[in-house]
């Protein structure tokens, strides 16, 4: 598993969307390092993955999509395993995710964290300052929680609409103009 997989399968442990994904907390722990392993590959072929370090350990990770690259594949045997029975609840939320994303051309902010020693810390805001301000197009991100949506806010990203998914889960689709 690569050092990124492993500080995004720490940093959503608790995120609603993964638990929406995979309820129980066991099976999220075990699926969660497989899922990430392959949404880094992903970006890796056709994005960023943008990561900072804290004594010489990669302790946050950001990835993004570049415009024009929806959702890449890599690593289908690592997402199909971390998925199992959770694969039609993942698709179902994958298509209707799309539809939140703006029809322009925009920098895809696919996720962000740290590991939980390293929160606090600025590491993961400042990765994403560095590429929102090399950046000449709209970015787009999808907050999955309360305290992401403020964390966009902050980065100056406007509300573009909601998504329910589950009874304790709302999507917010985030868009920050050029």
């Amino acid at each position: 598993m690569t050092p990124e997989a492993r500080v995004l399968a720490e940093a959503f442990m608790d995120d609603p969307l993964m638990a929406y994904f995979w309820p129980e907390p066991d099976r999220r722990r075990r699926a969660l390092p497989h899922f990430w392993h392959s949404r880094v590959e992903a970006r890796r072929r056709k994005g960023f993955v943008d990561t900072a370090s804290d004594g010489g350990e990669i302790v946050s990770v950001v990835l993004w999509e570049k415009p024009g690259v929806v959702s890449p594949m890599a690593k289908p045997l690592s997402l199909i395993r971390a998925l199992g029975s959770a694969i039609p609840r993942a698709l179902a939320v994958s298509r209707r995710i799309e539809s939140l994303r703006p029809d322009s051309p925009h920098l895809y902010l696919a996720c962000g964290g740290a590991l939980p020693t390293a929160r606090g810390k600025g590491l993961t805001s400042n990765l994403v300052k560095a590429r929102i301000d090399a950046s000449d197009t709209d970015i787009f991100v999808i907050a999955t929680n309360e305290t992401s949506v403020i964390l966009a806010e902050h980065g100056g990203f406007r509300s573009t609409g909601e998504l329910v998914i589950g009874r304790d889960t709302v999507l917010t689709g985030m868009l920050r103009t050029v």
